[in-house]
């Protein structure tokens, strides 16, 4: 099926510099396990002194795991605009070997901070909104017998947002506006038309993230085998060495990037073909 998953993930291998881009990905992926494998090491994997570790302690290490966190934000956000943008152009195109051959991934230059001020405007927005339900649910729930409307409403609203949210954000992505991308409401108006194909994506989704999650847990317990009888170390000090820690945190991070990659570009399809489509038509 055109604009599913996998179709996403082979686009990340496609284009101009690919080799250049994954390799970017992968450095900035260790940015972001690296210092926590370094904290765990030094704390015993202690959630609580992990946080002190990092932000405390030594908060150069925390502000590097932020950096590298933001710099994957904003690649995955500008992809799912390459591929909204992929959508509209492959509507009116008939050359399938241009349709191939047209990539997406973005490049690794200035642009990656192309509006940045409305992204980070827009997350703290929705935050905010978000933070607004809460506390009015809360206080329902003070009021005799408020907590069966607050809580069912509450709990509803998280479910509807978190489904609804990748589709607001491919509205926000088409032209970076904040104002037209924050109202609730468009939760529901999403989900009226996508609630289908959007349930049937997540649960891909999860089932893929679960299935290549199993793969890599074998994959791991194979090469700590092998090295653990190859007279390398034994097995408790191979899984604590950081180096370890940090070439399977960095691969594992790096595989659910390129997985939500493959699901952005199949969200992009989805909001193009059940909403802009639909909202072009009538305003035609």
């Amino acid at each position: 099926m055109s604009g599913g998953i996998i179709e996403g993930i082979k686009k990340c291998y496609t284009g101009n510099n690919v080799i250049i881009k994954h390799i970017f990905l992968i450095i900035i992926s260790t940015l972001v396990v690296m210092p926590s494998a370094i904290a765990s090491m030094n704390t015993n994997g202690n959630d609580t002194e992990v946080f002190r570790y990092l932000y405390i302690q030594y908060p150069l290490l925390g502000i590097i795991s932020f950096i590298g966190s933001v710099m994957l934000g904003l690649y995955m956000i500008h992809f799912l605009r390459n591929a909204l943008k992929f959508c509209i152009w492959k509507d009116k195109q008939t050359d399938n070997e241009k349709i191939n051959a047209l990539q997406i991934m973005p490049e690794i230059d200035k642009m990656l901070f192309y509006k940045l001020g409305s992204i980070v405007g827009y997350w703290v927005i929705w935050l905010l909104i978000l933070l607004a339900i809460v506390i009015c649910a809360a206080f329902i729930c003070f009021i005799p017998y408020g907590g069966f409307i607050g809580i069912p409403v509450l709990l509803i609203f998280i479910l509807a947002f978190g489904l609804a949210m990748p589709l607001i954000l491919c509205g926000f992505v088409k032209e970076f506006s904040i104002k037209k991308n924050i109202n609730p409401l468009l939760v529901f108006k999403y989900l009226a038309k996508t609630f289908l194909p959007i349930i049937v994506l997540d649960l891909k989704f999860f089932g893929s993230s679960i299935l290549f999650g199993i793969l890599g847990l074998l994959i791991i317990f194979l090469i700590t085998f092998v090295m653990s009888i190859g007279g390398f170390a034994n097995i408790p000090d191979i899984v604590q060495n950081p180096v370890y820690l940090t070439f399977f945190c960095t691969l594992y991070v790096y595989i659910s990037v390129i997985i939500s990659l493959g699901y952005y570009y199949a969200v992009a399809h989805i909001f193009y073909n059940r909403i802009e489509k639909q909202n072009n038509t009538q305003s035609a």
